[in-house]
């Protein structure tokens, strides 16, 4: 498969994953209101329905047809099994969706004519309405359990999923460490610890550093930055890791033209460069030794001198502790 074409499939991945749990956590909402004797056909027919593309349930089914029904691509079995289940949970969300309809708006109707004297053959009918609504009741009921069922299962075979493929898809490793609310919700506290640990045989630590060296390969300091700040709760004594959070902070700032941020981030980092050792950070320094002398150049043009000093000065401090530096950085972006 060509490298473009395997980018697109992770990240499908990663989407159908997201919108599963995201629609799993839908329809818990759903499922409490039906218990509660609140759920309408409205709240149903937000949900799910065969004409609508944007809709949450048919949105997702739509999307793992694409993922795992190529005809040209060879999908994972567990990719077929997800497919599958899904493709179910829709159906059985559009059943639940005609028996709601059944007793939302037919039921009152044949309700109120009962009401009235009705003749022989209208009694008959009436009773057939009565049966089709008892009915509908009961396919509502037992339709609930089984999509609650059905999503339950799906969500361990996901698990699975995510289990099988996380380990060598930096995307989703990604989407692992940003999204811990969601999961945490989809699967609850211990289920949640429960994944990580069989996705992150090394901890969750180890998945932070991973993810934010992931990221920052992608050019997303800013999200990196985020993924560096919760390792370092778990080890506030790695160097190296605050150096690369304050070196991911000033990239993004420095993105953002935000050049005074940028500049006060990696003076700091610059410290920290020094008390770790500068030939583990050579690449780094260079990197903003290079960009600090572009800002500079850019405050004198926009005539703001004090700042541009500050930067130059910054710039030839970098460049000389990089030229201290034994070797490269593993990472140089």
């Amino acid at each position: 498969m060509k490298e473009g074409n395997r980018q697109k499939e992770l990240w499908a991945y990663v989407r159908l994953l997201e919108e599963f749990l995201q629609v799993w956590l839908y329809f818990k909402d759903l499922y409490r209101k039906y218990r509660r004797k609140e759920l309408t056909f409205g709240d149903i027919a937000a949900f799910v329905g065969d004409k609508d593309p944007y809709l949450p349930m048919y949105h997702l089914k739509e999307l793992s047809h694409r993922l795992f029904r190529d005809p040209e691509g060879e999908p994972p079995e567990e990719g077929r099994l997800i497919d599958l289940a899904i493709g179910s949970i829709f159906h059985e969300a559009m059943k639940l969706r005609e028996n709601l309809y059944q007793l939302e708006v037919y039921r009152p109707s044949y309700q109120r004519i009962r009401t009235e004297e009705l003749s022989p053959y209208q009694e008959r009918l009436h009773r057939e309405f009565s049966k089709i609504g008892r009915r509908a009741e009961r396919a509502l009921r037992e339709g609930m359990a089984e999509a609650r069922r059905l999503f339950q299962n799906t969500l361990e075979q996901i698990r699975a999923f995510m289990a099988a493929r996380g380990k060598g898809n930096p995307l989703l490793v990604r989407f692992l460490l940003k999204s811990e609310g969601l999961l945490r919700r989809a699967y609850g506290r211990r289920g949640f610890d429960s994944l990580m640990a069989e996705i992150f045989p090394g901890g969750v630590a180890s998945a932070l550093r991973e993810g934010a060296l992931s990221l920052m390969e992608g050019m997303h300091f800013g999200e990196a930055e985020k993924l560096w700040e919760r390792y370092l709760r778990f080890n506030p004594d790695d160097l190296e890791a605050r150096f690369l959070r304050l070196y991911c902070r000033g990239y993004d700032a420095y993105l953002q033209n935000r050049y005074g941020v940028a500049l006060t981030a990696w003076r700091k980092a610059l410290r920290f460069a020094e008390a770790m050792g500068v030939s583990n950070a050579k690449g780094y320094l260079e990197r903003m030794a290079e960009l600090t002398a572009r800002m500079g150049r850019e405050l004198q043009e926009e005539d703001k001198e004090g700042q541009a000093r500050v930067a130059f000065r910054l710039s030839e401090r970098l460049r000389l502790k990089s030229m201290q530096g034994g070797k490269d950085a593993d990472l140089r972006v």
